[in-house]
């Protein structure tokens, strides 16, 4: 990721000053709206936990043995 702004922020210093300047007047409304976005996804997976809180039970005994005993799974 930190290629990719470093090729962004080049990219930028390429431009004339003009458009630099509106880039830079831009640039809080667009890390704003990241930032929204960012929040309605954390919103939408707590609600996810919240919805599934209490549903999921661990394995039950039949399914930890054979865990326990496939080659594959344990690495013997």
């Amino acid at each position: 990721m930190s290629d990719n702004l470093e090729a962004v922020l080049e990219a930028a210093l390429r431009l004339p000053p003009d458009e630099q300047r509106q880039l830079a007047e831009q640039l809080p409304a667009v890390a704003k709206r990241a930032d929204e976005a960012r929040l309605a996804e954390e919103a939408e997976w707590l609600a996810i936990v919240d919805e599934l809180y209490g549903t999921i039970k661990g394995l039950d005994r039949e399914t930890i043995i054979w865990l326990a005993e496939d080659e594959e799974l344990c690495g013997y």
